[in-house]
């Protein structure tokens, strides 16, 4: 999932793994990770 952004203007990912068939915890961690760290408002200045 994205993360957020260097310093540099790059994009960082996160991946995020769960035990098999664990799908649903996958997607809640995604979902708080996104609550703590909003990233979508958030972009670099392009030049």
């Amino acid at each position: 999932m994205p993360a957020g952004f260097t310093d540099d203007g790059l994009p960082v990912g996160l991946q995020i793994v769960g035990r098999h068939l664990a799908d649903a915890d996958v997607l809640r961690a995604s979902a708080a990770f996104e609550a703590a760290a909003p990233w979508a408002a958030h972009w670099p200045d392009l030049p």
